[in-house]
């Protein structure tokens, strides 16, 4: 379980407990409010230690793969900007 901080069309930052080493790629579970999930494959891109936790801050890089979300993800991130 992790906090989001920053989201684009390309990747999200977010805030997790332990580290994860750069080059290592996840299956990511975007949990929404009032939706159902996204599913991603990801990258990490970077990590650095949290200033306001115990944890680290991640940026991920999404990769363009079947069998995910990844077009209700760049919509979702579409319709966000648009509101912003």
């Amino acid at each position: 379980m992790c906090n989001s901080l920053d989201l684009s069309a390309n990747g999200l930052q977010v805030v997790v407990d332990d580290e994860m080493p750069a080059g290592s790629i996840f299956r990511l579970c975007i949990d929404l409010k009032d939706a159902d999930p996204i599913f991603l494959v990801a990258g990490v891109k970077w990590q650095r230690p949290d200033p306001e936790t115990e944890g680290f801050r991640i940026g991920f890089s999404r990769f363009e793969s079947n069998d995910t979300d990844i077009e209700r993800w760049k919509a979702l991130v579409s319709d966000m900007l648009d509101v912003g």
